[in-house]
């Protein structure tokens, strides 16, 4: 079979795998492995971290905002860094509008697949079949 037979069959809704199971326990090992050293930035993971479960499993954010999502969270970190002021609550407050603004980006989109897909999106059907890319 060659690459243009191969086909992949679209899901949706809320997604979860042994490699989610797992990556999820190393970055909770990791979180807490830097709290306990004591690691003032250990809530960095579990930011990242969770958005990525949320972005990946319960959304479904499509790549493209996935990585713009992480180029902003690092440009935001590195900000609040240079002004010597590195706190979840700085951070979370620069980053959740951006979060909240993809993901409603994708609820409203053609392609959305996460959770809730079949309410909201009426042209699911449609992207599940490939006649949306």
């Amino acid at each position: 079979m060659n690459q243009s037979e191969k086909t992949t069959m679209r899901t949706w809704g809320f997604r979860f795998s042994l490699a989610d199971a797992l990556a999820l326990l190393c970055l909770g090992g990791v979180a807490m492995g830097l709290h306990k050293v004591p690691n003032e930035s250990w809530w960095l993971v579990t930011l990242a971290g969770g958005h990525f479960f949320l972005f990946c499993n319960v959304f479904r954010v499509r790549r493209n905002f996935e990585l713009i999502w992480a180029a902003l969270f690092v440009i935001n970190v590195t900000a609040w860094l240079c002004v010597e002021k590195l706190e979840w609550t700085n951070v979370m407050a620069c980053q959740f509008p951006i979060t909240a603004a993809f993901v409603f980006a994708d609820l409203r989109s053609p392609r959305y697949h996460g959770v809730f897909a079949r309410a909201v999106n009426p042209r699911l059907t449609d992207y599940l079949d490939g006649r949306i890319l």
